[in-house]
């Protein structure tokens, strides 16, 4: 599929942009800085955009939603049909390793800490409990099969990410931290145990 300079234009100046309100913040971020650092005009990078707030934005947005359509692959590809603890298991390491994986994934951690007190519409973003949402729906199948007693499946979501991805999380300190295979599958394989006691159907 051919990329028209227009669109690697647009995907340069999304770059250049998140880069740059990562490293300086909103406020002292300029379109002029902006436009020097994707090799454009500034004249450019308001055709494409409109000004640097709905820029912003835009970038905040996307990268989030595409961190979000990577982890919908995986819940899609999850073997549900195995052993539940197999694939719960397997299904949040994959999620996990892919997250850590992202190099955005720290630079909007930072933009939505940073930034969210200025912007209502990344607070919206943040309470869309889109990963949620993407994980709560193999675990309602699961329930209505009855392989898992989870009548809400969206809390059960819930408290299947507080024991694994946030004991991951809080334990690289949201990233910042290089965690070894072994400890984070330790943590992950606890998360899993400690979810099955409350929600696995007794035999």
């Amino acid at each position: 599929m051919l990329v028209t300079v227009s669109e690697r234009k647009h995907k340069a100046i999304a770059q250049a942009a998140l880069t740059l309100f990562a490293s300086d913040g909103y406020e002292r971020t300029s379109v002029d800085a902006i436009a020097a650092e994707a090799g454009v005009s500034k004249r450019t990078v308001y055709s494409h955009y409109g000004d640097k707030e709905k820029l912003f934005l835009s970038v905040v947005r996307n990268t989030y939603e595409g961190m979000v359509a990577r982890i919908a692959e995986i819940v899609e590809h999850t073997p549900w049909d195995r052993d539940v603890r197999s694939a719960l298991t397997s299904c949040v390491t994959e999620i996990t390793a892919s997250i850590a994986r992202a190099p955005e994934r720290a630079t909007l951690v930072r933009l939505l800490i940073a930034e969210a007190p200025h912007f209502p519409s990344l607070i919206e973003l943040m309470h869309t409990r889109a990963i949620t949402a993407l994980v709560a729906a193999p675990l309602a199948r699961l329930s209505r099969a009855g392989r898992l007693a989870a009548p809400d499946a969206t809390q059960a979501a819930e408290h299947l990410a507080a024991l694994t991805f946030d004991q991951v999380s809080s334990r690289s300190l949201m990233g910042t931290l290089s965690l070894s295979e072994d400890e984070t599958s330790r943590l992950i394989a606890g998360g899993v145990r400690a979810f099955l006691c409350a929600y696995r159907i007794a035999d």
